[in-house]
């Protein structure tokens, strides 16, 4: 098992200016996600993909249209003078280059606090440019990124965790860095998870990360658990990497690339215990 980079449950304390910001953005891009809907199936509109704050990250936002997904930035403007790294923003384009997402920003003024231009207010991050989300959608199927799949099997762990009476602390989608989830079980515990994705789950994937914390020992306090999701696409027809067409008998044994926009199968089970303080 290879060393990994780890987090621990406290973080940097974001400023109320960004909270703020970061929460204008949210209702400035909800407002044209209700102002531009309609035009493709609900499975491909406007659809959140990460509205929470969380730590580390290489954005602040995380949002799909059609077969594309949107990784924005808060830039706060202070009269000539911009809030946002250049470590932030080649963070953010180095990862987006990586799992085929569109970096962008998202201005805000200090003085109003209100957004710097009329409509999406997003601008390109290589170029600074005005963009629009609809221009870049297309007909292609576009297989989902290997953080696409992580992210969206920590947003079902983070729901198992809460309707089994928990409270999810704190989690992060950035690849490398485990664990992913830190949560407080129902009573009052705090713990940590390990959650991966497979395209075939075989029973036994725990066992590679049992003994994780020996490496990280600000997580031998804590109890440990491990989660592996799957998920296989419920598309009607399946077509592999070249566009043909693949047999539903084979759905389930990770023939199918996931392709965004598509609806999928879930199965994750439970959560393994892997380490007990």
């Amino acid at each position: 098992m290879a060393n990994r980079p780890s987090y621990e449950i406290s973080h940097p304390e974001p400023t109320k200016e960004f909270l703020h910001s970061r929460n204008v953005a949210g209702v400035t891009l909800q407002k044209q996600f209700s102002k531009h809907a309609g035009k493709l199936p609900e499975p491909r509109d406007f659809r959140w993909i990460k509205s929470d704050l969380t730590w580390p990250s290489f954005d602040h936002l995380t949002f799909a249209y059609g077969n594309q997904i949107f990784s924005v930035l808060i830039e706060i403007i202070d009269g000539e003078e911009s809030q946002l790294s250049k470590q932030e923003c080649q963070r953010c384009f180095v990862e987006c280059a990586k799992n085929n997402l569109i970096p962008c920003v998202f201005q805000v003024s200090l003085r109003d606090m209100k957004p710097l231009r009329e409509g999406w207010n997003l601008l390109a991050l290589e170029t600074s440019l005005p963009i629009a989300p609809q221009d870049f959608v297309t007909d292609e199927r576009i297989e989902m990124s290997e953080w696409e799949l992580r992210n969206m099997a920590i947003q079902i762990v983070r729901d198992s965790v809460t309707q089994n009476g928990g409270k999810v602390l704190s989690f992060t989608d950035v690849l490398g860095i485990d664990p992913q989830v830190w949560f407080e079980d129902n009573t009052g515990t705090r713990a940590w998870v390990i959650v991966r994705n497979y395209s075939v789950l075989f029973g036994d994937e725990e066992h590679e990360f049992v003994g994780i914390e020996r490496q990280h020992p600000q997580l031998v306090p804590f109890d440990g658990y491990f989660a592996a999701v799957s998920m296989a696409s419920s598309e009607p027809v399946l077509y592999d990497r070249d566009g043909e067409i693949i047999p539903l008998s084979r759905r389930f044994d990770g023939s199918a690339p996931l392709y965004r926009g598509d609806g999928f199968y879930i199965k994750f089970d439970r959560l393994v215990r892997i380490h007990v303080p």
